[in-house]
C-alpha cells in the first residue's frame, strides 16, 4: 500500500511569514525568503508545504496562509482555502495548460481576487473524493498582492485574452452521477 502524505511540488521561490518560525509569538509582519518544494496533507488540516529557508533550515507543515509570493498583508485562513485536506492520499500536478494563467478567485467574503496558477492538488482514496458532487481540487494560486490560496474549480474563473470570454453560467449545477459501462 502506497501512502502519499507528502509529495514534491514545482520549486517555487516564495516567502514565509516569520512569525510562524516563532510559534506566532514574535516577528509579526516580517518575512523570510524560502523555496517551496513539497506538499503535505493531513486529514482535517489545511494544505501545508515543505520549505527551505535561505538559512538552510528546512521547515515542514507550513500552512498555506503563512506562505506568500511577496511580502504582503496577511489573508485570513478562511479566505486562503475553502476546505481542509480530504485525507493523506493525493496527487500534485502542474497543468502546462494553466501554467501562470491569470485567474480570478471568489472568496467566502464575496471579494474577487486576481492571481496566477501555480499547481493543483487532487484527492483520492477518500469517501468524499469519490462522490461526484463533493470532489474538490485545490488549485494553488499566487494572488497578485502576495498571499497564496487553494481554491476549487467552482470558485475560479480563468483568463486568456486570446480566446476566453469569461462568462460562466450561474445556472450550472454540479454533476451528481458517476458513469460506468459495467
Amino acid at each position: 500500500m502506497r501512502l502519499s502524505l507528502i509529495a514534491d511540488t514545482p520549486y517555487i521561490p516564495a516567502f514565509i511569514r516569520r512569525e510562524f518560525l516563532y510559534d506566532e509569538t514574535a516577528h509579526t509582519g516580517d518575512f523570510v525568503s524560502c523555496v517551496v518544494f513539497g506538499f503535505r496533507a493531513e486529514l482535517a488540516r489545511v494544505p501545508m508545504f515543505q520549505v527551505m529557508l535561505e538559512s538552510g533550515a528546512q521547515w515542514a507543515r507550513v500552512p498555506i496562509h503563512k506562505i506568500c509570493s511577496k511580502p504582503c498583508k496577511p489573508l485570513a485562513l478562511e479566505q486562503s482555502v475553502w476546505w481542509d485536506s480530504y485525507g493523506y492520499d493525493f496527487a500534485v500536478h502542474s497543468f502546462d495548460f494553466l501554467k501562470n494563467m491569470p485567474v480570478t478567485a471568489l472568496g467566502r467574503d464575496k471579494i474577487i481576487r486576481k492571481g496566477r496558477y501555480l499547481f493543483t492538488i487532487d484527492w483520492m482514496k477518500t469517501g468524499w473524493s469519490e462522490v461526484p458532487d463533493q470532489h474538490k481540487n485545490h488549485h494553488v494560486i499566487a494572488l497578485d498582492d502576495g498571499p497564496w490560496i487553494a481554491y476549487p474549480n467552482n470558485r475560479l474563473v480563468w483568463h486568456d485574452e486570446s480566446w476566453i470570454d469569461p462568462a460562466p453560467d450561474s445556472e450550472w449545477k454540479t454533476p451528481t452521477r458517476s458513469y460506468s459501462v459495467e
